[in-house]
């Protein structure tokens, strides 16, 4: 689920020109390098903690900025922005859910 969510939100970000492919948007929004989402698709591999943190993070900081502006189109992007960042912190605890939850099972804590 987590990969079909930073796949929105990278198609949403180009949508609204802040990023112009995948590679811009694995650096600068999740904080890792550019082939990033490319290994993740081949390894098939979740994304990380990390990953999620950070985009997440940088959503909700531009959710806040384009809610402040006077401009309609800004206050939509920010609409947007804030489900996209909802969505990501959802993935961002199911991992993290899955994560304790097994340690739980297996005796560890």
């Amino acid at each position: 689920m987590t990969k079909t969510v930073l796949d929105e939100i990278k198609q949403a970000l180009m949508a609204a020109n802040a990023v112009q492919g995948e590679q811009e948007f694995c650096v600068a929004w999740l904080g890792k390098n550019a082939s990033y989402m490319r290994v993740l698709r081949f390894q098939q591999l979740q994304p990380s903690a990390d990953a999620l943190a950070v985009c997440a993070s940088k959503l909700n900081y531009y959710t806040q900025r384009l809610e402040s502006s006077s401009d309609s189109k800004h206050k939509q992007w920010a609409q947007r922005f804030a489900v996209l960042h909802s969505k990501c912190t959802t993935a961002l605890n199911e991992q993290a859910r899955t994560k304790w939850q097994a340690a739980e099972r297996m005796g560890a804590v």
